[in-house]
């Protein structure tokens, strides 16, 4: 990539402690953009019709919590995405690289956090919350936990990735020192998430099965993760600079 000039940063707006080089939208935050839009198209409260009669109409507002927590987790993705793309602005073939694997996980992704967002609310409400797919046995259940958060820690690693080329490109982007330290805080912050991820995942393999609907809980731990990272790392840092 062409290196940035020091004027071409100076001027740009800052936000968050991070001058947005990236404000003018590439075509791959575009097209990125569109398919998250489709993703969350896919998420639409009714999987099959438009509802026929009051019964069904019953059941389409009963899947709304379901479908609201899986949205969510969709435009936070999207969000999280559009950020590192309006702090860092690149568009060189390791950015295309790894957008296209997120999107390619997030499109794979987007029906099994929709069953198990209906899951969640089924087993929490004792069944009054339809769930939308139907669990023939606890290793099956297991094997979507398995498989959501492989899937999760997936999109976490992309999210990694995405922010250590950022490091990488530091001199070319005219990163500030404060820059570079965020841009490896908020890398290992991914990291984090990914991890407990698996965690989650490794939990429902052990667990026995009355108890694997228990696994989801370890998700929790990102309220957790996510502010204490950086504390622990800028206590490292004064450690070190003292």
């Amino acid at each position: 990539m062409t290196p940035l000039s020091q004027e071409f940063v100076d001027q740009c707006p800052v936000e968050g402690g991070f001058h947005l080089r990236g404000l003018a939208m590439t075509r791959i935050e575009v097209f990125v953009d569109a398919a998250f839009a489709f993703a969350v198209t896919m998420l639409v409260i009714s999987f099959d019709a438009i509802p026929a009669n009051w019964q069904e109409i019953i059941l389409a507002i009963k899947s709304i919590p379901a479908f609201a927590v899986a949205a969510t987790q969709m435009v936070w993705i999207w969000h999280e995405h559009s950020v590192w793309s309006r702090r860092y602005g690149l568009e060189d073939a390791m950015t295309v690289i790894l957008s296209a694997v997120l999107l390619i996980v997030v499109l794979v992704y987007v029906y099994p956090l929709r069953i198990m967002a209906s899951g969640m609310f089924s087993w929490m409400s004792n069944g009054y919350l339809p769930s939308s797919f139907e669990m023939e046995s606890w290793s099956q259940l297991s094997g979507m936990f398995v498989f959501m958060g492989t899937g999760f820690a997936a999109m976490c690693g992309v999210f990694v990735l995405l922010y250590q080329h950022s490091a990488r490109r530091g001199m070319q982007l005219r990163l500030s020192e404060t820059e570079s330290y965020e841009t490896r805080t908020i890398a290992g912050i991914w990291a984090g998430f990914a991890f407990i991820a698996l965690l989650s995942a490794a939990i429902a393999v052990v667990l026995p099965p009355p108890w694997i609907p228990f696994s989801g809980f370890v998700y929790m731990l990102f309220a957790a993760w996510g502010p204490w990272y950086p504390r622990y790392r800028e206590r490292r840092r004064a450690r070190h600079s003292g």
